[in-house]
């Protein structure tokens, strides 16, 4: 099925005046079919100097969406927030609802609080430790937010941990 060239545009403002980005990172999704078809090419030297044009019927498709043929429910994304997409289905999952959705409800749960408290690690441990560490503290469970002053030589700390955590919200 032939459908029309698909080119993201990013702008900056309500004028639609194009926005300077960084580099992107995109899906490959394979090739598409264009209708109606564009000419590809330029000027050639090994034509002799004379334009050498292409008739072309297909163009990459690089999407925020991956799927080798249109974007599905299943499929991964790379928005923090879907967008619409030019073909296919919009996915359910996107950054956020794999990476932060979460933390970002513990994080503003009313029975969610910020502990704050002093601790005495050994140095294996402590080079071990991972910010998305879940700490047993108390007979709860708390996510690590931090390791502050940590002395080498005695292994004295500061811990910043956020919790508790609610039953059933552990991986």
């Amino acid at each position: 099925m032939a459908q029309g060239l698909y080119i993201p545009t990013f702008i900056a403002n309500q004028n639609f005046s194009p926005a300077v980005i960084n580099p992107r990172i995109f899906f490959y999704n394979g090739k598409r079919t264009v209708s109606p078809s564009y000419y590809f090419g330029g000027y050639s030297l090994e034509s002799g100097g004379s334009s050498n044009y292409e008739l072309n019927n297909q163009f990459p498709y690089f999407d925020h969406y991956s799927g080798d043929t249109d974007p599905t429910q299943d499929s991964e994304s790379l928005l923090f927030y879907n967008e619409g997409t030019a073909y296919g289905q919009l996915p359910s999952d996107t950054l956020y609802t794999k990476y932060w959705e979460k933390y970002i409800a513990l994080l503003y749960d009313p029975k969610t609080r910020y502990v704050e408290c002093e601790a005495n690690l050994p140095f294996g441990m402590y080079i071990k430790l991972n910010l998305n560490d879940i700490i047993l503290f108390k007979d709860s469970h708390y996510h690590l937010r931090g390791v502050n002053d940590y002395n080498l030589k005695t292994g004295d700390c500061k811990l910043q941990l956020l919790g508790p955590i609610i039953k059933d919200s552990l991986d």
